[in-house]
């Protein structure tokens, strides 16, 4: 079984301690770190910039980690350096986990994150009317939670990508069912977690689950989708993906959204499949084609 230490990694951009990917910041000659964006010690973000004058179009980093664990500087943010090559700002967000916060915090989190930054794009050097979304697994969550709500706010971002993002906890705990035979200690992990996240059991609370899926806020006014998910992916079913994109294209149209399924592949941090250049650029790709 191939984990994170198979990412075919650029050297100078990570180290390998205790088994553990860090990736490094120090030859980012332009960035700022651990601005506040909120009172409460995880509301802080990081602003790397590439080489130029500026304002540059600003890819928006938000973490997964079942809304419980990880952080802004871990093995997630590497895909983010691909961005800063490409001419891209780089943000990269905390927000606030369990066990002490209710299912909103981090999504208003999120939302206060975006606020603050474009009020204050000039200082950041970042062009406000180019913002994209970069989320994985839970982090997939808010990107797409935030990304279809602030359209309501008048806020929208210029695109989102979410990748093996958990979109339907009705779903979600079917899904969990099928494997507690095999592996019953990480099943209720996960399943105690999304309870806590939730405030409920989605398995028991069917009406209230709904209110709490992305079907829930998906209009006509979308932004535009890049949506990547593992065929393979243990922790959050595939067809959350497939469902969640055909909603979309029913809204705003087929050409707006790209489902980007790859083979044989598990979920984010279990393998390298999602740190490797060749599925980062073509994301990427999809947001330059969106800068105006």
């Amino acid at each position: 079984m191939r984990s994170l230490l198979d990412t075919n990694f650029v050297p100078e951009w990570v180290s390998i301690i205790d088994k553990k990917v860090i990736p490094q910041i120090d030859w980012i000659k332009n960035k700022q770190l651990d601005i506040c964006y909120g009172d409460h010690e995880l509301q802080k973000f990081d602003v790397y910039l590439p080489e130029g004058e500026g304002p540059f179009p600003v890819v928006v980093l938000v973490h997964g980690g079942g809304f419980a664990y990880c952080d802004k500087r871990d093995w997630h943010l590497y895909p983010g350096f691909f961005a800063l090559q490409e001419g891209f700002a780089l943000v990269s967000v905390n927000y606030r986990l369990l066990p002490n916060i209710k299912r909103m915090d981090p999504i208003d989190d999120l939302t206060e994150a975006l606020a603050f930054i474009k009020k204050n794009a000039a200082q950041f050097k970042l062009d406000n009317e180019n913002v994209f979304l970069y989320g994985t697994s839970a982090g997939g969550n808010l990107v797409s939670q935030v990304s279809l709500r602030n359209v309501a706010k008048g806020e929208p971002v210029k695109g989102v990508a979410a990748l093996c993002p958990l979109l339907d906890f009705s779903n979600e705990a079917a899904y969990l069912e099928i494997f507690e035979a095999i592996a019953p200690d990480y099943i209720k992990q996960n399943r105690d977690t999304m309870v806590e996240y939730l405030g409920f059991d989605p398995a028991i609370n069917v009406a209230a689950a709904k209110e709490a899926n992305i079907d829930y806020v998906i209009t006509d006014a979308a932004p535009p989708f890049y949506i990547q998910h593992g065929t393979m992916d243990p922790a959050v079913p595939v067809e959350q993906s497939i469902n969640f994109a055909r909603s979309l294209i029913k809204e705003i149209g087929e050409e707006k959204v790209i489902l980007d399924l790859m083979p044989e592949t598990g979920h984010a941090g279990g393998g390298p499949e999602f740190l490797e250049k060749e599925n980062i650029q073509p994301i990427l790709a999809f947001f330059k084609s969106l800068v105006k």
